[in-house]
C-alpha cells in the first residue's frame, strides 16, 4: 500500500528524546495545602477570573517566569506527585518573592477578609534541576505515561531553543527573532506587522483609516504519539493580531520593563461612557485579579498603563483581537510554515515527522457539481428523506437583495422567469419542490416585536398534508453599532428560534457577501490577459461569475433539509477506490461533542456547563448511484435530519447530567446516551462511528491509551457487534504538513516554495499503531491565490502589500486514526473518511470532518442558543 513513487510529505512535528526534553524546577505541595485553598471564596460574574488563573498570572508578572501552578483542586491522578499540586518553573524561584505574590494575592481575594493562610504553606525547597523524563514513566507494554501537566511544560525547553536562534525568512531581511511569553509560546514582538486599511463608514459617510499590527505566534504542543510509545512535539504558526479598540477584548500581552524578555498575557476590563459624539469610548481600563497591585506590592515596579485612547497605536500593552474584521487578516500561510520546519530541524538537531505516500487516491467525480441538488436529482433526494413536498420561502425586505437571490436561482435552474416572479406566486423547480417569495420586513428586521403571530397567520409556512417540509432562505444584515448598543434583538437569532419550533430549516444570506461586478477577473483570467497582451492577441472573454454565496446557502438548506443526493456515494465508490472502498453496506455515526459554556446576566443564578452532544448517521449502500439516507438522534429516537435538528434547535443546548464532572457522574451519563443512540441504530448493519478525542470520556480515543480504555460503542463491541470507530483530529495536535518532496506534478519555479500534497493518504508508522493524514491544498490557492505560499507577510513585493488584508492558506490536514478496525481493514476506514471529506454532502468543496461528523457540528453550531466560547468562564 505504501509507495516509494508517492514521495514523503514533512510536518511541523518532531519526535522528542531526553536531550530535548530538558530540565524543569518542581516544588510539590504538601498534604494540607489542598483543604486550605478549597476554603478561598470562587469568584462570580462574567469577568470572573478563576483562582488558579489570577494567581498563576501575578505570579508570572513578578517572577519572569513561565510559572505554572497545578490545579490543587483538579489534581494529577499518576505521576510521583499524584493527587498533590506542584508549582513548576524553568528556573528556580526565589522563596521570599513566592510567599510575597501568594500572601498579597490572597488578602485582596473579595469576601476572603483579608485573610493570609496560603504563604506559611507553601513548600519551596528547591531541589536542583529534574530531567523532565524522569517524571514520566512507561507501563507494562512500553507506553509513557505520567501526569498531563509534564506534556503541557515540556514544550519549554523547545521555546527557548527557538527563541535564542532567530528565524531567517529570506536572505534579504534579518532573521525574525521571538520572545517567549509566559503562556509558553514565542511572538514576534519586536518586529511587528502593520498595514493600513481605508474604507468609507456606512452610518457617518466619512473616509476612514486604520492601522493594523499584529506578530507571527508560535505555538507548542506536546503528547505522546499514536500509541504512546514516543512523544511527538507539534509547531504551530498563526497571526496574532493586535486588536484595534477595546470592544469585545478581554486580554491584553505586555512587556514589564523589569522582565522584557517574557511576555505577559493578563486578563483586563473595559468602563464604557458616552464620548461626545454619542458614540461609547473607553473611560477606564483595568487589570482584573488585582495583577497589578500585586507586582506594585512585591516592589517589581508597576504594570504599563493600557493605553485609554485607544488601541490604534502600538505600545507595550496590546489588546488580544478576538473576531471581526481586522486590516492584518489570519494565516501565516504555507512558505512561513516551510521555513519554519527547516529551521526548527536545524535548531533542534532532529528530523521531524515525515508521511509516506500511500497507493490510496482520493478522487472525485468527474464535471463541476453545483453546490446544491439539482432539478433532475431532487425526486430522488425527497424520496430517500422521507418527503413527498418540499416548500421554500424567499423571504426578504430589501428589492437589491431579492434581485441577486432569485437572478442567481433563475440561472441555477434554469429558469428566467424567476428573476421577474411576483411574490407569493408558488413556482415548482421540480417534481413535489416549489419555490415562493414573500416580503416581510417586520420579520426580518431586527428588533424585539412579536414574530411568532405574524408567522402563525402565514399560509406559506405551514407544510401540506402527509410527508411535507417548509424551508427558509431568509435576508439579514449584520446590527450596526448603534442596533447593538440600543439592544436590538438580532433577527437572525429570534427567527432562528421559531422557525425550529415549527420544524422548519433555515438560512440567511446577508449583502455583505455581494461578490458585487459578476465579470470580476479571478487570477487564471488575469494571467491570460497578460500572457495574451504580451504575445500580441486578443484578450481572451472574461466568463460570467456566479453569486457562490447564494448557492452555498442554498446548497446548506438543502442538506438542512436532509435533501442529499448522490455525490458522497460517487466519491466514495470512485473507481480509482479500488480495494480500499466499502464491500459491504454499513451505518457511519458522526459524533460530535463539545463543552459548551454560558455567558452569565446579572441577578441570574450561574449556569453549569454542559457537554453537547449530536449524532447523525448515514447508511451507505454499495454502488456510485445510491443515495445515502440521513438520520439524526433526538429525544423521539432515529429521526430523519430535518426533523431532529428541528428538535433539536427548539429545545436547550446540552442535556440535564451531560458534563465531565465525574463527581456528578457526567461521563458515565454521557456514554451510556451515546451508547443507546448507538444500540438503536439496530443490527442489520456494522457500524463505522467517527469521533474526536474526548479525554474524559472515551479515554481509548486518546493516543496514550489507544484502542484500551472506553471508546464509542464499547458495550456493543462486548456484544459481539461489528462496530469500528475512527478518531478524526484536524487540530493543534495534529501533524501540521510543511512540504512535499517526491511524488509527480510540476514543481514550482522557486525551489524554496513548498509544493502541495497529492490527493492520496499518507501514513506514518508511530511503532505499530499508524497515523493516516490526508492534506490538499485550500480552496482559494486551487483557484489561484498562492500569495501564502508563495510568499510570507514579510516578504511580499511592494505591490502586493494589499494581500495582508487577505487570509494567508497553509496545506490543510486532517489525521485519522483508527482506534477499532472492526471487521473492517483499516485502509478501507482511512479511505472512507478521507473520501466523504473531500467531498461535501451537498457542496462542491471538501470539508474537515467526514459528512456524518460535519452534519453532527453542523447540527449544534447552528443552534439558537449557540455562542462563542472564547473568554466564557468556567
Amino acid at each position: 500500500m505504501v509507495s516509494n513513487e508517492r514521495g514523503r510529505l514533512f510536518t511541523l512535528s518532531f519526535p522528542l528524546d531526553d536531550r530535548l526534553l530538558g530540565t524543569v524546577h518542581a516544588y510539590p505541595q504538601d498534604e494540607a495545602f489542598a483543604p486550605a485553598w478549597r476554603r478561598l471564596p470562587r469568584p462570580r460574574g462574567k469577568d470572573a477570573v478563576q483562582p488558579i488563573a489570577s494567581l498563576q498570572t501575578a505570579a508570572r508578572a513578578v517572577t519572569g517566569e513561565r510559572l505554572m501552578f497545578t490545579n490543587p483542586d483538579r489534581p494529577a491522578r499518576t505521576g510521583r506527585w499524584a493527587g498533590r499540586s506542584v508549582i513548576v518553573t524553568p528556573g528556580a524561584l526565589d522563596e521570599a518573592a513566592v510567599r510575597t505574590v501568594m500572601r498579597e494575592w490572597e488578602t485582596r481575594l473579595d469576601g476572603h477578609g483579608g485573610r493570609d493562610t496560603l504563604a506559611a504553606l507553601l513548600q519551596l525547597s528547591d531541589d536542583g534541576p529534574q530531567p523532565l523524563s524522569s517524571l514520566l514513566h512507561r507501563d507494562p507494554v512500553g507506553r509513557i505515561t505520567g501526569p498531563r501537566w509534564v506534556f503541557r511544560v515540556a514544550g519549554w525547553r523547545l521555546a527557548s531553543m527557538l527563541a535564542a536562534q532567530p528565524l531567517p525568512l529570506d536572505e534579504n531581511l534579518p532573521p525574525l527573532r521571538f520572545h517567549l511569553d509566559t503562556e509558553g509560546d514565542l511572538l514576534a514582538w519586536q518586529a511587528p506587522l502593520v498595514h493600513e486599511r481605508t474604507w468609507i463608514d456606512e452610518e457617518s459617510g466619512k473616509r476612514r483609516r486604520i492601522a493594523g499590527y499584529a506578530m507571527e505566534r508560535i505555538h507548542i504542543e506536546v503528547e505522546p504519539a499514536p500509541g504512546g510509545k514516543t512523544l511527538i512535539a507539534h509547531l504551530s504558526a498563526r497571526i496574532s493580531r493586535v486588536a484595534t479598540h477595546y470592544k469585545g477584548i478581554r486580554n491584553v500581552l505586555l512587556r514589564h520593563p523589569v522582565n522584557p524578555d517574557i511576555i505577559l498575557k493578563a486578563p483586563i476590563t473595559t468602563r464604557w461612557e458616552k464620548g461626545p459624539d454619542g458614540f461609547m469610548q473607553p473611560a477606564a481600563v483595568r487589570y482584573r485579579g488585582a495583577t497589578a497591585q500585586i507586582v506594585e506590592a512585591c516592589g517589581v515596579g508597576r504594570l504599563p498603563e493600557p493605553p485609554l485612547t485607544g488601541l490604534d497605536e502600538l505600545t507595550e500593552v496590546r489588546g488580544v483581537h478576538r473576531t471581526g474584521k481586522h486590516p492584518i487578516d489570519k494565516g501565516a500561510g504555507a512558505m512561513f510554515h516551510a521555513r519554519l520546519e527547516e529551521h526548527a530541524g536545524q535548531v533542534f538537531d532532529q528530523e521531524p515527522l515525515v508521511y509516506t505516500g500511500t497507493s490510496i487516491k482520493i478522487s472525485k467525480p468527474g464535471g463541476s457539481l453545483p453546490p446544491y441538488v439539482p432539478a433532475g436529482k431532487m425526486a430522488d433526494a425527497m424520496a430517500i428523506a422521507g418527503l413527498d413536498t418540499v416548500r421554500t420561502v424567499v423571504l426578504y425586505e430589501s428589492a437589491p437583495w431579492r434581485t441577486r437571490v432569485m437572478g442567481q436561482l433563475a440561472r441555477d435552474y434554469t429558469r428566467p422567469e424567476l428573476a421577474d416572479l411576483p411574490d407569493e406566486q408558488p413556482v415548482v423547480l421540480a417534481p413535489g419542490y416549489e419555490l415562493v417569495a414573500v416580503r416581510l420586513p417586520e420579520l426580518v428586521r431586527h428588533g424585539s416585536h412579536d414574530r411568532s403571530l405574524i408567522l402563525n397567520t402565514l399560509p406559506w409556512f405551514k407544510p401540506g398534508a402527509g410527508r411535507a417540509l417548509v424551508s427558509a432562505l431568509c435576508e439579514t444584515h449584520y446590527p450596526s453599532e448603534q442596533e447593538k448598543e440600543a439592544g436590538l434583538t438580532d433577527a437572525k437569532h429570534a427567527l432562528k428560534g421559531l422557525f425550529a419550533e415549527r420544524g422548519i430549516p433555515s438560512q440567511f444570506i446577508t449583502m455583505d457577501s455581494d461578490p458585487g461586478d459578476p465579470y470580476r477577473l479571478n487570477t487564471p483570467e488575469k494571467v491570460a490577459r497578460a500572457r495574451a497582451r504580451n504575445a500580441g492577441l486578443p484578450e481572451p472573454d472574461v466568463a460570467y461569475k456566479d453569486d457562490h454565496a447564494v448557492q452555498i446557502a442554498l446548497g446548506s438548506l438543502h442538506c438542512d433539509s436532509g435533501l442529499i443526493d448522490n455525490r458522497l456515494a460517487a466519491t466514495a465508490f470512485h473507481r480509482n477506490a479500488k480495494d480500499t472502498a466499502l464491500d459491504r453496506e454499513a451505518v457511519a455515526v458522526g459524533l460530535w461533542t463539545r463543552y459548551h459554556r454560558f455567558g452569565e446576566r446579572p441577578g441570574r443564578p450561574r449556569r453549569p456547563a454542559v457537554l453537547a452532544i449530536t449524532l447523525v448517521a448515514m447508511r451507505i449502500p454499495l454502488g456510485e448511484d445510491a443515495y445515502w439516507p440521513t438520520l439524526m438522534y433526538s429525544d423521539q429516537g432515529w429521526r430523519p435530519l430535518s426533523q431532529a435538528r428541528a428538535l433539536h434547535h427548539a429545545g436547550p443546548i446540552g442535556k440535564r447530567g451531560h458534563h465531565l464532572r465525574e463527581d456528578h457522574e457526567g461521563p458515565h451519563n454521557v456514554r451510556t446516551y451515546v451508547e443507546r443512540a448507538l444500540a438503536a441504530l439496530g443490527d442489520r448493519y456494522p457500524i463505522i462511528v467517527f469521533a474526536e478525542e474526548r479525554e474524559r470520556i472515551w479515554p481509548g480515543l486518546c493516543n496514550d491509551r489507544l484502542g484500551d480504555g472506553a471508546v464509542p460503542g464499547q458495550s456493543l463491541m462486548a456484544q459481539g457487534r461489528d462496530v469500528a470507530v475512527v478518531r478524526v483530529g484536524n487540530g493543534q495536535g495534529t501533524p501540521q504538513p510543511s512540504r512535499r518532496a517526491g511524488g509527480g506534478g510540476k514543481l514550482p519555479a522557486n525551489p524554496l516554495q513548498p509544493v502541495m500534497p497529492e490527493k492520496i493518504l499518507y501514513r506514518h508508522d508511530h511503532g505499530g499503531v499508524v497515523s493516516w493524514l490526508f492534506s490538499g491544498q485550500s480552496r482559494q490557492h486551487a483557484g489561484g491565490q498562492r500569495t501564502g505560499t508563495q510568499y510570507t507577510r514579510r516578504t511580499l513585493p511592494g505591490g502586493q502589500l494589499a494581500q495582508m488584508g487577505a487570509p494567508f492558506h497553509a496545506m490543510t490536514r486532517t489525521e485519522y486514526v483508527i482506534a477499532h478496525h472492526g471487521g473492517w481493514r483499516e485502509e478501507q476506514l482511512a479511505g472512507l473518511a478521507a473520501r466523504i471529506s473531500e467531498q461535501a454532502a451537498m457542496w462542491d468543496g471538501r470539508t474537515n470532518l467526514p459528512a456524518p461528523l460535519h452534519l453532527a457540528k453542523s447540527a449544534d453550531e447552528k443552534h439558537p442558543g449557540f455562542v462563542d466560547q472564547e473568554g466564557l468562564s468556567e
